[in-house]
């Protein structure tokens, strides 16, 4: 016997479920699963409502096509891997992922009020963040960190020189004000534009953004850093051709002093230059003999020997143990070292400890490794499917400043030379699919698909 929601009931599970929906954020900084879990929920639930109103019509998104296209063939790869039971079990609930998405574009985010909630949880995310960072920053040790050492006896560690916050490892830190600071930033500016005044939302921007920069850099992570700095960039581009000269100068006026400031006279725990500028141009120059260039090298090799179909979701940390697809590392760097079983040979080690690790830290290189060049070409369809619908409604752009916020916040994340987490993972596809189907929750409803 199906369950049946009457009006009114399906009124309150759709406004508990976008509750749920904004508070996202808040809970990737604690618990993973739960906001899986919550993932889940919503997926299952716009399932339903389809369902019941029998409306599928959504499945004609091109977006949409193109993604199920690309679930049936991680499917279907998934039997030519390595490890086909890691790649199947992966590969069947990836779709979760891409429905989440939908619903937040055709049913959870058609009204503005959940927009705003979703603004103001995270406003509330990034704050909290900022306060843990820096009182481990100041005091050697988050709040967060000190109950899970006191209560629980877990603790992470990033390296040293990084600023965990409330996360287990500490380059999340970085991570996550990347992937949501210039949405709220946005956000925020133009609701207090719109209660109070031009003035106040610019001195708000300017106060928060050079926190969060600041922040961003103590983090540890030169990837995080340097994405935010060009979604500033961008910004700032889209401010000239909007023609705002005085609030760019502004910006410049406060920021770049700031960042020399903080550079030169908080050094001492991490040193900036030596170790983002530096090492980040001596990689460039020398790619192919740094650990991002020996993680690519391995990558590549897999995806000769198996282009059609890959080796298979996640199996990268496994198949990288593999001697064939062995590449000389960053020698006694210890980055990368394989946890699962690795070369641990003596006279091998210090030669193949960057080959091995759980993904090879580019996007494409992992749809070139594991899913192979069809895999691949899908998502660069996916990706032409976006800059179409975009181009098609140029308006937006223009007038809706909170989508600016998204979309600059992803393009740095889809650049082919940026280092990235693994596209696959739990953490990272929540972040990524969140921002794409909030981003798509901006363009003309066709009331067909409604």
């Amino acid at each position: 016997m199906g369950i049946k929601l009457n009006k009114y009931q399906t009124f309150f599970a759709q406004n508990i479920i976008s509750w749920l929906i904004s508070i996202i954020p808040i809970v990737l900084i604690f618990s993973n699963a739960i906001a899986d879990i919550i993932i889940v929920v919503v997926s299952l639930f716009f399932l339903f409502s389809c369902v019941k109103e029998n409306n599928w019509l959504w499945l004609n998104e091109p977006w949409i096509k193109i993604c199920l296209i690309s679930y049936l063939w991680l499917i279907i790869s998934s039997f030519f891997a390595y490890d086909e039971t890691l790649a199947l079990s992966r590969s069947i609930g990836w779709i979760r992922f891409v429905i989440f998405a939908a619903s937040l574009q055709f049913l959870f985010l058609n009204k503005k009020k959940n927009r705003n909630r979703i603004i103001a949880c995270t406003i509330v995310s990034l704050i909290y963040v900022n306060l843990e960072m820096f009182l481990e920053y100041f005091t050697g040790s988050s709040f967060y960190r000190t109950f899970r050492v006191t209560f629980f006896d877990i603790d992470g560690y990033g390296g040293a020189g990084r600023i965990a916050g409330p996360f287990k490892d500490s380059p999340k830190s970085g991570i996550f004000l990347a992937y949501f600071l210039f949405p709220t930033l946005l956000g925020i500016y133009t609701f207090i534009k719109n209660k109070f005044s031009s003035f106040y939302s610019i001195l708000f921007i300017i106060l928060f953004l050079f926190i969060n920069l600041f922040l961003t850099y103590v983090s540890g992570h030169r990837a995080s850093m340097l994405s935010v700095l060009i979604s500033l960039s961008l910004i700032i581009c889209y401010l000239i051709f909007k023609n705002k000269k005085y609030k760019i100068l502004f910006l410049l006026i406060f920021l770049i002093p700031s960042i020399i400031f903080f550079t030169q006279n908080f050094g001492n725990q991490y040193n900036f230059k030596k170790n983002v500028i530096e090492k980040t141009i001596n990689e460039i120059k020398d790619y192919s003999e740094s650990a991002y260039g020996s993680l690519s090298l391995t990558a590549l090799k897999m995806f000769k020997s198996n282009p059609v179909f890959g080796i298979g979701l996640k199996n990268y940390r496994i198949v990288c143990e593999k001697d064939e697809f062995l590449s000389k590392g960053h020698l006694g760097t210890g980055y990368g070292v394989s946890p699962w079983k690795g070369h641990y040979n003596i006279g091998l080690k210090k030669y193949y400890e960057a080959t091995c690790s759980s993904h090879p830290h580019n996007l494409y290189l992992t749809l070139l490794s594991e899913t192979g060049l069809p895999g691949f070409l899908f998502f660069l369809f996916f990706l032409l499917v976006i800059t179409i619908k975009i181009l098609k409604n140029k308006k937006i752009l223009l007038n809706q400043v909170i989508f600016i916020g998204i979309l600059v916040t992803l393009i740095p994340k889809l650049l082919p030379m940026m280092p990235s987490l693994n596209f696959f993972s739990n953490w990272n596809s929540i972040c990524f699919w969140f921002l794409i189907g909030w981003l798509f929750s901006f363009f003309p409803r066709n009331k067909k698909l409604q």
